[in-house]
């Protein structure tokens, strides 16, 4: 590692090697040992071990006075085995947590730290920046919910603290009681005290009330909370989520590229005997589609007086199918009570599809995961993939095949199957038993890929992340290269502006003895970075100059970069941009907000905020093709003159003239793009 970068290194006490600070995307995937909180934005992690800790709990102080505990301070130590748990969130505690042995307090580490009282010279810096906000954004509040006044604070270190209000993961900036850690969003600390002709119940209001004990039960999710809004006259109940969440649907009439069956207003359906409604859920509900059984968000359709909910996608399904698996007789949809023939799991609630003539039954979930299987699919005889012919199945996380091995990927055995219908339990995805034999991908687009159920060289890596090479792989015959097929089938997401091809994510890589590096800043590359695998071309997440998150002025939340986000409640080729509402390509990179499963495209958010970095960098370029148009053109002068006074050079002063000129015309027309290019950034600018 350079010199230059020893200001990064930190040589941690729960770790023998130096650690190394970067700043890691959404996308990134491991726990910090200190909190086990999964790792994003700025942490540290050793570069030799899979060893990864946030920069705020890297940093922690190994006593604090906190103010749910002013008695006396709280020790930063493992939790020993008479704790009752996190004394503010009431989890169990992790790796380390801050204690008083004599009180027996303990609080996670990130519960404790996330909601201290800053310094007092931050503090008054606060105040200082308060002294210019809104009214709305004071640091004192008063809510009914809380005896104490709540305080406006930002809470950005990792933490497993909830909103009192909606129970949802906390973040960003909140209405806090410190002493008493009672925290609440914003906008669950700034909901309306009553809401006026909701969706689900338009004829009375509701009103917010609290109680100690989760005793209220909503009416839609019927989940137990302690907020809910209530009608005082019929007994109406809504948690904050479903209440403030469920709207109806946005106007869409400017967008024709939807279907009229997706736009119109009321349904009816063979699952309920009343007429359904399109509704609207702006977050993720912890109420289900009553037919599948999945969560419900975005759009939806409801029965108001029933509260019974239903996905588009589950509104297209027919009473009656006929399905592969039991092409004897039809299958109709209603309520299931029966073990699925497919899963072997019971359907309790919801609907299956059923045989009126036989005991055969299959969850909405198998039915339409395998309902576009062959009849020849059903069974697999390949002695490519494996020796014995293979059965299909649906297995499900837990299942109870513990003596089974999936060959074909390192990906759990879930979904779809192939089981080995002889005694070695071997299983093999569908979609990997489905794999193209030949392929032509850009990862290596010099050859075409062949498929193999084994690995040509079990001591040589996979080409493309470098780990060893074993199930299912490509390879190329003529090269010798060869790669994992989840490598190959990998496809590039994200387009960045120092290369010409687009760049594939890669969470990690352990690549000794191998060496890759940050093709920007040159230092070592192995976890959280975009690489292009033919050019061996290779950048950090934290080196893109995309920023990680952006503040957007048509979406509450921050909105953070992902590599990519694929909304399962609609198809796969009918994924939207939610700010210019056109089709956007899935597998390509999107600012997302979670919270609300918002999904944007990155040129809908970033050229504002990009324009005048961009502006920087087109004036360095300009400066330097005006300085070799100037030198180019005094070349061609003195040629020109050289021409004229030696006739003999005549032919050769000729043909160097010419391409002189020809270099000189290229130069200006790169002048040109990019004067034309800004000119249309400009515009669209402006339009924006």
């Amino acid at each position: 590692m350079a010199a230059a970068d020893t200001s990064r290194l930190l040589q941690h006490p729960s770790h023998k090697h130096a650690l190394v600070l970067q700043e890691l995307s959404e996308s990134f995937r491991f726990e910090c040992q200190i909190c086990s909180i999964s790792v994003k934005g700025p942490a540290y992690h050793c570069i030799d071990c899979e060893f990864f800790i946030h920069k705020s709990c890297a940093e922690l102080p190994p006593e604090i006075q906190h103010p749910s505990h002013p008695q006396h301070p709280l020790v930063l130590s493992t939790p020993s085995g008479r704790s009752f748990g996190c004394y503010g969130c009431r989890y169990p505690l992790s790796v380390n947590c801050y204690q008083c042995y004599d009180c027996r307090i303990d609080l996670h580490v990130g519960c404790a730290v996330a909601t201290l009282p800053p310094p007092e010279e931050e503090q008054h810096k606060d105040e200082q920046k308060r002294e210019n906000k809104d009214h709305h954004e004071e640091e004192m509040i008063k809510h009914f919910a809380h005896r104490h006044p709540l305080s406006s604070f930002h809470l950005d270190a990792p933490n497993w603290i909830r909103c009192k209000a909606c129970w949802g993961r906390i973040s960003g900036r909140v209405y806090g009681c410190r002493a008493c850690i009672f925290v609440l969003h914003e906008s669950c600390a700034l909901a309306p005290r009553k809401i006026m002709n909701h969706p689900f119940h338009p004829q009375h209001s509701l009103t917010l009330f609290v109680h100690s004990k989760a005793s209220f039960r909503c009416r839609v999710c019927e989940w137990k909370c302690q907020f809910a809004y209530k009608c005082n006259e019929c007994g109406f109940i809504l948690d904050v989520n479903c209440a403030v969440s469920i709207k109806h649907p946005p106007p869409r009439d400017h967008d024709h590229s939807r279907s009229t069956d997706d736009r119109r207003d009321q349904i009816h359906h063979f699952s309920h005997p009343h007429q359904l409604t399109s509704f609207y859920a702006k977050a993720k509900l912890l109420a289900t589609c009553d037919v599948c059984k999945e969560e419900i968000s975005g759009d939806f359709y409801c029965c108001p007086d029933c509260l019974f909910l239903l996905h588009p996608s589950c509104a297209k399904l027919t009473q009656e199918i006929v399905h592969p698996l039991h092409p004897e007789h039809p299958l109709i949809c209603q309520p299931g009570r029966l073990k699925c023939s497919l899963c072997s799991n019971y359907i309790k609630h919801g609907f299956e599809f059923k045989c009126e003539e036989c005991p055969f039954g299959l969850d909405v979930g198998c039915a339409l995961q395998s309902l576009s299987a062959t009849k020849e699919e059903l069974t697999l005889n390949s002695e490519l993939l494996h020796k014995h012919p293979m059965r299909l199945q649906f297995l499900t996380e837990g299942h109870d095949y513990k003596s089974g091995r999936i060959v074909c990927c390192e990906c759990p055995a879930e979904g779809l199957v192939y089981v080995c219908a002889n005694a070695c339990d071997m299983m093999i995805h569908k979609t990997c038993a489905e794999l193209p034999h030949e392929l032509e991908h850009p990862i290596h687009p010099q050859h075409p890929l062949l498929l193999s159920s084994e690995p040509l060289d079990k001591s040589n890596p996979c080409f493309a992340c470098l780990e060893s090479s074993g199930g299912f792989t490509y390879y190329c015959d003529y090269c010798k290269f060869q790669f994992h097929a989840h490598c190959a089938m990998r496809r590039p997401t994200l387009k960045h502006q120092h290369h010409e091809h687009n760049l594939s994510y890669f969470g990690k890589i352990r690549c000794k003895p191998y060496s890759v590096q940050c093709d920007v800043c040159y230092d070592d590359c192995r976890i959280d970075f975009y690489r292009c695998v033919p050019c061996n071309y290779n950048i950090h997440f934290s080196c893109l100059p995309l920023p990680h998150s952006v503040k957007h002025k048509f979406h509450f939340h921050p909105l953070v970069l992902r590599d990519r986000v694929v909304d399962e409640h609609y198809a796969y080729e009918e994924q939207y941009c939610d700010l210019c509402e056109t089709l956007r390509n899935p597998e390509r990179g999107v600012y997302y907000c979670e919270v609300c499963n918002y999904a944007v495209d990155i040129d809908c958010v970033i050229p504002k905020a990009n324009l005048e970095k961009r502006r920087q960098m087109e004036d360095i370029k300009l400066k330097q093709l005006d300085e070799q148009i100037a030198s180019n053109e005094a070349g061609t002068e003195t040629l020109k003159i050289k021409m004229e006074m030696a006739k003999k050079e005549w032919e050769m002063s000729k043909e160097k003239w010419e391409i002189a000129m020809k270099d000189l015309e290229e130069l200006k027309k790169k002048r040109r793009e990019i004067l034309s290019s800004r000119a249309q950034q400009e515009e669209e600018s402006n339009r924006a």
